[in-house]
């Protein structure tokens, strides 16, 4: 159940300047930039951002974000000002984050970094193993990088978003475990011969 919909709060706007469109999810920082995890109704964000919060990231968002453009690259997300500081969590209720977990628990903007996609595991699939494969999410006309990460109720799903986060910041960097490991193993067979 959504709080927009709980509270019928779909035609509320925050009091922001700029044109505004809102997405489904949940908006965090980790590391320092600003995450959406989305997903479909029920996949368990709220309850993987309570972990993330719990583990020393922070919340922007619950249910509902806010994006607006700063400028033609950067989308920045906020909470509709209703519910700033709150999460809703199945059987739990709505939670007032700042009061449970403290002012460092919570952040009022962030400029959006990357999407990660919660997706149930299906045995079908033929998951990458070797990278990780990054699509795209657009809002407005700006493209986000997204990265999907299929979950069922053995993976801790929280430890994995924030490696997503981290491996991604590496791989911006140029650093690529996939390929490093490539060059090393063709020094180590060029040498062998």
């Amino acid at each position: 159940m959504y709080l927009s919909k709980i509270f019928n709060l779909n035609p509320l706007k925050s009091k922001v300047p700029q044109a505004t469109k809102h997405a489904h999810g949940v908006f965090v920082v980790i590391k320092g930039k600003g995450i959406l995890i989305v997903g479909k109704s029920g996949i368990g964000k709220s309850e993987v951002a309570l972990d993330l919060i719990y583990r020393g990231n922070k919340l922007i968002a619950d249910d509902s974000v806010e994006f607006f453009k700063q400028d033609e690259n950067t989308l920045i997300g906020q909470a509709p000002s209703l519910l700033a500081n709150v999460m809703e969590v199945r059987s739990l209720g709505i939670l007032d984050i700042k009061k449970l977990f403290g002012d460092k628990s919570i952040i009022k903007k962030e400029k959006l970094f990357l999407v990660v996609e919660l997706k149930s595991f299906q045995k079908k699939i033929p998951y990458p193993r070797l990278d990780m494969d990054i699509g795209s999410f657009k809002l407005f006309d700006i493209t986000v990088p997204k990265i999907e990460l299929p979950i069922d109720k053995t993976r801790h799903v929280s430890l994995l978003i924030e490696t997503v986060v981290k491996n991604y910041i590496l791989l911006n960097r140029g650093s690529n475990a996939t390929k490093n490991l490539s060059q090393k193993l063709n020094l180590q067979l060029s040498l062998d011969h």
